[in-house]
């Protein structure tokens, strides 16, 4: 009896003592905690792993431990650690699934691991459709991927569960642009405009929808305000020349072209498309050496860049004849005298002129040894490319919409053997660079008697 009462006075103590270290850990996990909190890693670490060295599943332990990592920037043990948890039966009993994907989903983020990252908020999403930070996150994922339909989709859904998610405006209308969807970029990007960090890249984005728009003066207002930015300085240089070439604003092109020049590297390929453009700037502001420079500099980059090869040859041979390169120099303006006498040593008189833009005059004229003759039309073209049968077929489109039965067509370079073949059954009389250097030397001729 005696050893009876021994034996369970032992087992009595010892439950007792389990019972009491097992009350006790709560309390050390929160100190630890406590300790976490207040950033006192190391002191945390040390009690932590006298509790795991007997506990070693213990899960408040294990997610402390994996809080610590995380603090401490070792994400791949962070990760290590939580996955575990989750393995573990009844984990749920000390800490939520959500917060346990939740950390999961920011480690993979900090380790750019985007695909981790979209399947932790899938499984998120499995778990509640409506969370608002999933749907946002896996969003924000997806744009990273350059998924921009799927990163719609989410991002959408999450500023329509919470429309006070500034934070995604960007990433949502940048990739509603993406995918041409230019209305809906439009609207949430003007609403980005309100964010400081947001708002240099949605007003580039803007330039560029309000570009495709042919809204001219937003496009310009935008590409002008993220030219500030050295990251896009280059880029709304060149679509603001764009803008002004496609406009025949060749003057304001060449302003803002002319302000990137000193930023581009000499062997910078992807400057290759704003080298071009400020080439033909220089063409269409009769900066004929400065745009050889440009060509020039293309071709040691890139050989065979769109047509540069054929425009350096057509140029070469323009500035090493004086005549040719006198009618390039100058505005088409400036020409008009020299025009009009190689008009006159073609018999004919101008009755009127119309200019077609830079490079392209129409004028109708009668012929002064036949009077009585209906007038004709005479076009102008001042070009280094060959005149083809198609340019030809427009201009006689062009008589026969104005009743005109017969035309000149005169250019500065060539004409193609079928666009001569068929000027020749439509009564349009062709004379290209050879005629016209024939005619200045008499003229000039003639002046010096």
């Amino acid at each position: 009896m005696k050893y009876l009462l021994i034996i369970v006075s032992i087992t009595l103590f010892s439950v007792a003592f389990i019972i009491f270290h097992s009350l006790k850990l709560p309390d050390k996990i929160r100190k630890i905690e406590e300790l976490i909190n207040n950033g006192e890693l190391s002191k945390a670490n040390g009690l932590l792993k006298r509790i795991i060295e007997k506990k070693k599943n213990y899960i408040p332990a294990k997610y402390l431990k994996a809080r610590i990592l995380i603090q401490q920037k070792q994400y791949l043990l962070a990760i290590s650690e939580i996955n575990s948890i989750l393995t573990m039966n009844d984990f749920n009993r000390h800490v939520k699934e959500l917060e346990l994907r939740y950390h999961l989903t920011n480690l993979y983020h900090e380790l750019k691991n985007w695909k981790k990252e979209i399947e932790e908020y899938k499984l998120i999403l499995t778990i509640n459709p409506n969370d608002t930070q999933a749907n946002s996150r896996i969003g924000i994922s997806y744009y990273h991927e350059k998924k921009y339909k799927l990163a719609k989709q989410h991002l959408s859904k999450a500023l329509k569960i919470d429309p006070n998610k500034k934070d995604i405006y960007l990433p949502l209308g940048i990739s509603c642009f993406k995918i041409s969807d230019y209305k809906q970029a439009e609207s949430v990007l003007l609403k980005a405009l309100n964010n400081p960090i947001d708002k240099i890249e949605a007003q580039y984005t803007l330039g560029l929808i309000y570009k495709l728009k042919k809204d001219i003066e937003n496009a310009t207002l935008m590409f002008t305000q993220a030219s500030k930015n050295s990251k896009y300085f280059l880029d709304s240089l060149f679509n603001l020349g764009e803008l002004y070439f496609q406009t025949g604003n060749f003057k304001e092109a060449l302003t803002e072209l002319e302000k990137g020049i000193e930023k581009i590297s000499y062997s910078d390929e992807s400057a290759l498309p704003f080298r071009y453009l400020l080439a033909e700037t220089y063409e269409n502001n009769n900066k004929i050496n400065e745009a050889i420079n440009q060509w020039e500099i293309i071709t040691t980059i890139k050989t065979n860049y769109r047509s540069t090869k054929q425009k350096l040859k057509s140029y070469k041979d323009l500035v090493s004849n004086p005549s040719l390169n006198s009618l390039f120099s100058n505005s088409i303006k400036d020409l008009q005298p020299l025009i009009s006498d190689i008009i006159t040593f073609l018999n004919f008189n101008i009755l009127s002129k119309n200019q077609i833009n830079h490079n392209e005059y129409k004028y109708k004229a009668y012929n002064i040894k036949r009077p009585n003759d209906p007038p004709i039309i005479i076009y102008f073209n001042r070009t280094t490319q060959e005149i083809i049968e198609n340019i030809i077929i427009s201009f006689e489109k062009e008589l026969n919409y104005e009743n005109f039965k017969s035309g000149i067509y005169i250019t500065t370079s060539n004409f193609s053997l079928k666009a001569k073949t068929f000027a020749e059954s439509k009564s349009i009389e062709l004379y290209d660079s050879k005629f016209i250097l024939s005619i200045i030397k008499k003229i000039e001729a003639k002046k010096r008697k």
